[in-house]
């Protein structure tokens, strides 16, 4: 019997982990004798053209993952399966395990579906596809004109690892993923991650191994899937402290370990070992969602907001490693004056990476499902993101949607943090009112860096010093770009400026880049060949005219 498990990736360099743990789990516990494959493509491919290479293989079964960004895509592939080809095919993953009858019922041309941990569920539906269907934990199935499920399985053991000698060929050197436990702690109100099992570790010897082994495969991130890694604090430390024994040894320097943590919880301990870690060997990402504790505490969340901050400044502190840090518009009580607060909070944080996320209603959560407690209002189509709430109106929404596309291209982006720096420390801008103004104003227009660099300009140049902006731009096009690009009315006239120039290219060499900026009377240089920081920008020089050989 020949099967296929596929999956549609939502980007080309992520390297899914789902059909590799389904192919381990066949591998392993399957008694029918199978020929499985795993085929990979993303949801900007050519679906027809998957279509064909999933059934060149003439299947039996063609297994399928299901995410929020993938399930449109998944449904259409399924049809064509159908349409061309003979055989059954099964859908698992969180966007099918939470409504798996309503997906029979709509959907003729997918057979079943299968709730629970994949690497034991299907395994044993290819041992009972053609007998006593019943006897597959978490199966979902149509038999005489009734849909059917079966009760999921909860498991405790170590599922077999998915790092064959097929995943390494195809791996290529993309983003990684491993996973070293299942559940989590919590029980958010807007997440499945706690209601999917309760939480277990897998076996760290393991764990260990495959760390080695994705680390040297010419990868260079690996991402940890673990909804919260430092839940123990002691299996964390055990973790970093091998990744920092081994980093520049069988861990090649350069590649870097994501992980997701839960920010107030870091013991003192933890914080000891990061901050020994190689610079760039990790990088964290905190995800606060507010830092309103009563809104917290309204979606099932329980934060120590003051132990939170504390943490993050001090993780910054260590200047090693990047920081990313969360929050989440829509959440229950949460109305625009609260999220304001809570994005000067996290603003003032100077992280690395400020992520503006939207509430998404996911089949499975309790948002969703329990409207009275958690009244919104949502779209129907992946990947069902909130519209309105009795807190945040359908307009102050579209207005944060704004500030989003704003904080992406002008803060998280890097390209114009002095600009912004200058902007709401010197002139006094607020961060919130900023981001909210210009994003609103030019949202989804499809601009080059220069014509966006150019609107940015214009746009604030009346509520400040024009020169100091424009300087505060220069500077920021030199950390992070060729000067070529920056717009033509901002390119220093002074007279002084050629003569920086050569000034620094004497002292630093030909290929360092240097800008006067006349408003403070400094010469700005940066080295190209030099390592970017944590916001992906050269670090300048600033030398005052009295200090240069003119």
């Amino acid at each position: 019997m020949k099967v296929v498990i596929a999956c549609l990736n939502s980007k080309f360099v992520h390297a899914s982990l789902s059909p590799w743990c389904l192919l381990a789990g066949v591998r392993a516990f399957a008694t029918t004798p199978c020929e499985a494959t795993v085929k990979e493509s993303t949801v900007n491919a050519d679906t027809e053209a998957f279509a064909r290479e999933i059934l060149a293989e003439r299947p039996a079964v063609v297994a399928l993952s299901c995410y929020i960004w993938n399930i449109t895509k998944t449904l259409a592939l399924c049809r064509l399966l159908k349409q061309h080809g003979d055989c059954e095919i099964v859908l698992g993953g969180p966007e099918a395990a939470y409504r798996p009858q309503e997906l029979l019922k709509r959907y003729p041309f997918v057979d079943y579906v299968l709730s629970g941990e994949g690497e034991w569920a299907f395994p044993s539906f290819l041992d009972h596809r053609n007998g006593e269907l019943s006897a597959v934990c978490g199966l979902t199935y149509r038999e005489n004109g009734a849909i059917l499920t079966n009760p999921v399985r909860e498991y405790k053991d170590t599922p077999p690892s998915p790092y064959c000698d097929e995943f390494f060929e195809q791996l290529n050197g993309r983003i990684s993923y491993i996973e070293t436990s299942r559940g989590c702690p919590y029980r958010c109100a807007f997440c499945l991650s706690g209601r999917c099992s309760p939480l277990r570790f897998f076996e760290l010897e393991g764990v260990k191994r495959d760390l080695l082994r994705l680390a040297s495969s010419g990868t260079q991130t690996v991402k940890f899937v673990d909804r919260t890694f430092n839940a123990d604090a002691e299996r964390a430390n055990e973790i970093l402290r091998f990744i920092r024994t081994h980093y520049g040894r069988e861990i090649p320097s350069g590649v870097c370990f994501h992980f997701e943590i839960a920010g107030d919880i870091l013991k003192d301990s933890t914080l000891r070992i990061l901050s020994s870690m190689p610079h760039g060997a990790v990088q964290l990402e905190i995800g606060m969602q507010s830092f309103n504790e009563d809104v917290l505490r309204a979606v099932n969340r329980k934060t120590d907001t003051k132990k939170l901050i504390r943490n993050i400044r001090t993780l910054l502190s260590f200047r090693n490693m990047h920081i990313h840090i969360d929050l989440i518009a829509g959440l229950t009580g949460e109305d625009l004056e609260s999220f304001r607060r809570s994005f000067r909070i996290a603003y003032d944080l100077r992280a690395h990476m400020l992520q503006m996320g939207f509430l998404k209603l996911l089949h499975g959560a309790a948002m969703r499902e329990e409207p009275e407690r958690y009244p919104c209002t949502f779209a129907d189509e992946p990947p069902y993101e909130v519209t309105s709430t009795p807190w945040l109106s359908g307009e102050e929404l579209r207005r944060l949607k704004g500030c989003e596309d704003a904080l992406d291209r002008l803060y998280n982006s890097g390209r114009f943090l002095y600009s912004l720096s200058y902007l709401t420390e010197e002139v006094g801008l607020e961060p919130f009112e900023l981001f909210c103004e210009f994003g609103n104003a030019f949202r989804g227009d499809s601009l080059s860096l220069t014509a966006y660099t150019e609107r940015f300009y214009t746009f604030f140049a009346d509520r400040c010093d024009k020169a100091a902006l424009r300087d505060a731009i220069l500077c920021d096009l030199l950390c992070c770009s060729s000067l070529t690009q920056a717009p033509k009315a901002l390119l220093p006239q002074d007279p002084l400026y050629k003569r920086a120039k050569r000034c620094a290219a004497r002292m630093h060499g030909t290929a360092v880049k240097a800008v006067w900026l006349s408003s403070k009377g400094q010469l700005a240089v940066v080295d190209p060949s030099k390592p970017k920081n944590f916001h992906g920008r050269s670090e300048p020089i600033f030398y005052r005219l009295e200090d240069l050989p003119l």
